[in-house]
C-alpha cells in the first residue's frame, strides 16, 4: 500500500468515526513531541485484532515473540487498544497482564497518525510481520508469551473435577460450521466461507477410535449447528454444555494433548500454547500451516468440472487457484472443494495418534512426503501470493495415509 493509499484510508476512517473530530487534533499536537523524543525513547501505538479468535490469539502471540528482540535494542513505551469488543475476554485478560491496554478513543488517533505516513512507521506496534503465519518459526524457538496464571489453572482443574472430566489425555475437536459467524456477526455476510465448513458427524468414527484408545475427547466451539450424541463417559460436547465460557475455551486448549480442526479460529488458542495440531482438509492449498513440525496436515481436494477429476498439485498452482479464499472465486473457476470422507478422517486420526506416541515414519512415507514437499516448496516460491508470505521452511508433517489416498498431489 502506497503512502497516498494509507493517507486516504486514514481519512475515510476519520470521517466514519465522529469521535476522531475531537481527538485527532490534540493527538497531532502531542505527536510533535513524540517525534522530538524519538532519539531517547520510542513511543509506539497499536491494537490487537480482537474481533476474530484466530487472529486475536496467533497474531498477538507472534507479535510478542517478535517484539522480544526490539525491546532488547530500544527503550520503548507502548500504548494499545482493542478496536472491538474482545471475542474472548480471557485472551484479553492475558494480553492486559502482558501490556497496558487503554480506551480506544484515546489511542486510536495516535495509531491512525503513525500508520498514515511511512516516516512514522517506527511508532507502529501490535502488528505481527505476517499476520497469523509464523514464517520466522518463532513459536518453535520461544516460550509462549501469553499464559494462564497458577490460580486460573487451579480454577480450571476444579471445574473439570466438578464435572467428572478426566484432564489427562485430552484431545480437542473443533469443526467449523456457519453458526458462529452468523450469530456473532449478524450484520455481515460470511457465506463466502461456507466451502470451508464441514459436517461434525463425519468425525464420529474417529472420535470413537480415540475413546476406545483411552483418550478424553472434548468437542469445542462456542456456537455449533449440531449436537453430538456419543454415549461414552470420556466424551464431552463442551460446545453445548453449561460450563462453556471464554475462560474454559482457553483452559481446555491449554491442557489438551492434541487439537484436531478443519482450520477454525478456535485452534488459534492451541497454536498459541504450542500444542500439536491435526488439520483436516486444509484450505486454501497454497496457504496451509507449514511453519512447525507440530502440525499434521491433510488437504481438501480441488475438483475441476472441466477436467472431470481432481487437480494435481502442479495444476492447482499453474491454474492460479492456490490462494483462493472465497466460495464464489472457486465457482468462477469451475472448481468444487471436496473435503475428506469419514473413512479418510478415521485414517488420519489413527496415523496422527501413532506419530504422537513415538511412531517413526517409514521409508516409503518419507519418500512420498519429500516428493510432495519438493513440489510444494518449488511452486509456492514460483507463484507467491504477492500480499502475504505464507511459508519459509516447510516443517509440517504430511500424513502418509493422506499421500497414499491422494497420489495425484504428487504430480
Amino acid at each position: 500500500m502506497t503512502t497516498k493509499d494509507k493517507f486516504i484510508k486514514s481519512l475515510n476512517k476519520f470521517f466514519s468515526e465522529p469521535v476522531l473530530i475531537l481527538t485527532i487534533f490534540p493527538a497531532l499536537l502531542l505527536f510533535f513531541f513524540v517525534i522530538l523524543l524519538r532519539p531517547f525513547i520510542l513511543f509506539r501505538f497499536g491494537f490487537f485484532h480482537s474481533d476474530r479468535l484466530g487472529h486475536f490469539t496467533v497474531n498477538s502471540e507472534i507479535f510478542f515473540c517478535e517484539d522480544l528482540q526490539i525491546r532488547k535494542e530500544k527503550k520503548v513505551i507502548d500504548f494499545y487498544y482493542f478496536p472491538t469488543k474482545p471475542c474472548n475476554y480471557q485472551v484479553a485478560k492475558m494480553i492486559n497482564r502482558k501490556v497496558n491496554v487503554y480506551p480506544k478513543f484515546l489511542i486510536r488517533p495516535f495509531c491512525l497518525i503513525s500508520r498514515s505516513l511511512s516516516f512514522l512507521s517506527s511508532h507502529v506496534t501490535g502488528r505481527s510481520s505476517n499476520s497469523d503465519y509464523d514464517t520466522s518459526h518463532l513459536l518453535d524457538k520461544t516460550k509462549f508469551q501469553l499464559n494462564l496464571s497458577k490460580k486460573e489453572i487451579e480454577i480450571g482443574d476444579k471445574i473439570m473435577k466438578e464435572n467428572n472430566l478426566n484432564k489427562k489425555n485430552i484431545i480437542c475437536i473443533g469443526v467449523r460450521d456457519s453458526s458462529y459467524l452468523k450469530k456473532a456477526f449478524k450484520k455481515q455476510d460470511f457465506s463466502y466461507h461456507n466451502h470451508r465448513n464441514d459436517d461434525i458427524k463425519k468425525y464420529i468414527p474417529g472420535i470413537k477410535f480415540l475413546l476406545k484408545n483411552g483418550y478424553t475427547v472434548i468437542r469445542m466451539g462456542s456456537i455449533t449447528d449440531k449436537k453430538l450424541y456419543i454415549n461414552h463417559k470420556n466424551f464431552f460436547d463442551y460446545s453445548n454444555s453449561k460450563i462453556k465460557s471464554d475462560f474454559m475455551d482457553v483452559y481446555i486448549s491449554y491442557i489438551c494433548k492434541l487439537f484436531i480442526s478443519n482450520n477454525t479460529g478456535l485452534d488459534g488458542i492451541a497454536v498459541m500454547f504450542r500444542k500439536p495440531i491435526l488439520h483436516i482438509g486444509s484450505l486454501p492449498f497454497g496457504a496451509i500451516s507449514t511453519f512447525s513440525n507440530r502440525y499434521f496436515n491433510t488437504m481438501s481436494n480441488y475438483y475441476s468440472y472441466e477436467k472431470k477429476r481432481f487437480l494435481r498439485q502442479t495444476e492447482i498452482f499453474n491454474f492460479n487457484v492456490q490462494y483462493l479464499w472465497r466460495k464464489d472465486d472457486f465457482k468462477k473457476k469451475k472448481i468444487r472443494i471436496i473435503h475428506p470422507t469419514k473413512n479418510e478422517i478415521l485414517k488420519y486420526f489413527k496415523e496422527t495418534i501413532s506419530m504422537l506416541t513415538n511412531y517413526k515414519k517409514n521409508k516409503d512415507h518419507m519418500l512420498l512426503e519429500k516428493k510432495f514437499k519438493k513440489i510444494y516448496s518449488k511452486y509456492v516460491k514460483k507463484y507467491p501470493d504477492g500480499k502475504k508470505q505464507y511459508h519459509n521452511i516447510i516443517k509440517t508433517n504430511i500424513l502418509y495415509s493422506f499421500l497414499l489416498i491422494n497420489k495425484h498431489l504428487l504430480r
